[in-house]
């Protein structure tokens, strides 16, 4: 039985055009991104369009345009599709259609997105952005948006996903469009994207909204989408029996509407729950079945379910058949290049080497799997997100400013160019003109509140990224000292007992120098792995206060060093949390590996202090020194920033050549919602 340290929420949308995108999943078995298409015929015949804001060209057939975009979307090979769209798109540009314009445009960028081609895939809704402004279809930019937002996140990148994704919302609230397929979609699309970040609670709430818009309106597409983004939830709190249910309707729904990748969906979705009940072996035909259902169209499906198929077989002890299918299955998702994927798959392919032995390919995987993680969530992706969020309210600010200066200054020429004799006129201009002014702040007043309400979830957001990096390292942390302490090093107990029954068996082995040197060797790298869990995760906070966990560790550095160390602490650390405690333990532990690295410091003064509800942490050394303003922030001091940050706190660093260096961070642990 294996655990989910994480929610694992796998959205399967072939079958839902996913508003664009959905995300992916993580656990410790398996990270998987399926990405998503609707079945497009079905959606577009269940669409009403308004008005066009352009004029056809007389003698426009729109109705044989329609039936080309429809052939376009039940054909199955993506490259034959593609020619379609770009006739349909010809001959709706030429005759100024800007519905079928945008149709073919957004339908081809799906069929770039099944080929892995994202590049393509944006290009695409690059074209199709102006078609949709003029599209009688109102959620139509937002839809091109959230296209945008899918492609991103295929390709790992989740600060340009997450900025798309808001724009969606943006767009959808601006022009108050009544919930729609795109509504249900971007709200599933957020819900994964805050489990894929660690923050369950805001994901179940996401996918309940998405499920309620489906359901309301009819929408089985986006129903069947929530269905199995919710079952995936509880399949990761590890109630499986409740995931079910909602992957039986899921496959009802699929049957019901003749399709076959629901179907596919529904049986991989079924086969995960039983592997979560510890029922391996009916889960194996499911998943047999999901693979050859799925082979010619399907390719993300298959790979995820050849991933489950290789962990059921592992439990079921056929490592050598797991070891075939997830090799194989590894080379497919290298080939599409789905990124989201190669977690699952490595985490596997350890689980089998581990169990056979091989262990340096064991531990080659490992490593990919570390670079992996890391990759998925930097810091760097907060500090994007960040970025490009000042950037886009930039934007949108000066948008305003120039359309207001464009206004009154156009309201000042009419007045100028007013013949002042006309009292009865004037009057009246100057009475529009105060009531133009008053509507236009109204309008604006509701602008300024709807962009408060985004930036404040876009904060929250924020906030929570930080966290889940910060708790994803930490039971990477966690895991990896276990693996030492109980299985490394219980590996090196038995072969000390091994080597001491040999003894007793012939003692005159003793005289030989190997074999006392070997038994040294064995003893020392025992405390070595001792010291290296208890640095990945400390004990001594579990069984002692913070100041003492911290004074314990200062003691450890300073027999091991020339460094000479003060610890000082005042106030009760009562009321902190559990993480929070951690989270000091893990700065204070940075800070102080930083000066035993870089500072050749011989004093260094450790203050922390709990006053009126505020926590300050103060770290002094003498050592050399550095020029702030010329040096690069490397891994610790972005590890620190990311801590720092994660409990709403801010920090100063002070250091001159030759004149040491001082470290000080204040936060409030109330406001750390953690």
């Amino acid at each position: 039985m294996y655990k989910y340290p994480f929610l694992k929420i796998g959205n399967y949308n072939y079958f839902l055009i996913r508003g664009y995108c959905t995300l992916c999943s993580q656990t410790s078995f398996m990270w998987r991104c399926l990405l998503c298409f609707f079945l497009l015929p079905a959606f577009f015949s269940g669409m009403s369009y308004g008005q066009e804001h352009t004029h056809l060209k007389p003698g426009t057939d729109t109705a044989a345009i329609n039936r080309l975009l429809d052939k376009g979307d039940k054909t199955q090979n993506p490259d034959s599709a593609i020619i379609l769209f770009n006739r349909a798109f010809q001959l709706s540009a030429d005759a100024n259609y800007a519905d079928g314009a945008f149709r073919a445009l957004i339908t081809k960028s799906m069929k770039f997105h099944e080929k892995a081609d994202f590049a393509g895939e944006r290009n695409c809704c690059s074209q199709a952005l102006p078609w949709a402004e003029r599209s009688g279809v109102k959620d139509a930019v937002a839809w091109c948006y959230n296209a945008f937002g899918g492609s991103y996140f295929s390709e790992g990148d989740y600060a340009q996903a997450s900025t798309y994704y808001f724009k969606a919302l943006d767009d959808l609230k601006k022009k108050n469009v009544s919930p729609t397929h795109t509504t249900a979609n971007v709200y599933n699309n957020l819900g994964i994207l805050n489990i894929r970040l660690g923050l369950q609670d805001k994901a179940l709430a996401y996918f309940r909204q998405g499920e309620d818009v489906s359901r309301k309106w009819h929408l089985d597409y986006q129903l069947a989408n929530s269905l199995n983004n919710i079952g995936e939830f509880y399949n990761g709190i590890h109630r499986p029996d409740s995931a079910i249910k909602y992957f039986n309707e899921l496959m009802e729904i699929g049957k019901k509407l003749g399709k076959t990748d629901l179907v596919v969906v529904a049986n991989e979705d079924i086969a995960e729950s039983l592997i979560e009940s510890g029922r391996y072996k009916e889960a194996i035909p499911l998943l047999q079945q999901a693979i050859s259902l799925g082979r010619d169209h399907f390719p993300y499906l298959v790979v995820t379910s050849s991933c489950l198929l290789g962990q059921a077989l592992c439990h079921v002890g056929k490592y050598k058949e797991a070891e075939t299918i997830l090799t194989e299955g590894l080379k497919e998702t290298k080939t599409y290049n789905f990124k989201d994927i190669y977690e699952a798959f490595y985490t596997n392919l350890i689980t089998v080497y581990r169990t056979t032995g091989q262990l340096q390919k064991a531990l080659d995987y490992t490593d990919s799997l570390m670079e992996i993680r890391v990759a998925l969530t930097n810091s760097e992706s907060i500090n994007a997100i960040n970025q490009m969020e000042v950037k886009y309210k930039t934007a949108e600010k000066d948008k305003q400013l120039a359309q207001s200066e464009l206004l009154i200054a156009q309201q000042k020429n009419k007045i100028i160019n007013k013949n002042i004799w006309i009292a009865a006129i004037a009057g009246g201009v100057f009475l529009l003109f105060i009531i133009l002014a008053g509507l236009y702040r109204n309008v604006q007043n509701k602008q300024r509140l709807q962009a408060e309400q985004i930036k404040s979830l876009q904060q929250e957001n924020t906030i929570g990224l930080l966290k889940g990096i910060v708790q994803g390292e930490e039971n990477e942390r966690g895991r990896i000292a276990s693996e030492l302490h109980d299985g490394v090093g219980g590996m090196l107990s038995a072969i000390m007992m091994r080597l001491m029954s040999i003894r007793h068996e012939k003692e005159d082995i003793t005289s030989v120098p190997s074999y006392e040197e070997a038994m040294q060797l064995l003893t020392e790298m025992g405390d070595e792995i001792r010291i290296t869990a208890h640095n990945l995760m400390p004990e001594v906070l579990l069984k002692q206060s913070l100041p003492t966990a911290i004074r314990t560790y200062c003691n450890y550095l300073r027999e091991h060093n020339t460094l000479e160390i003060d610890f000082q602490s005042y106030g009760s650390f009562d009321g902190l949390t559990k993480n929070e405690k951690l989270n000091i333990y893990r700065i204070i532990q940075e800070l102080l590996k930083n000066t035993i690295q870089h500072a050749n410091a011989t004093h260094v003064l450790v203050q922390l202090v709990v006053n009126e509800q505020q926590l300050t942490i103060t770290v002094e050394d003498n050592g050399k020194g550095f020029n702030t303003q010329d040096t690069k922030k490397g891994i610790g001091l972005h590890n620190l920033e990311t801590r720092v940050l994660s409990m709403q706190g801010h920090f100063t660093v002070e250091s001159e050549i030759n004149k040491g260096t001082s470290v000080y961070i204040e936060f409030d642990p109330e406001n750390d919602a953690s």
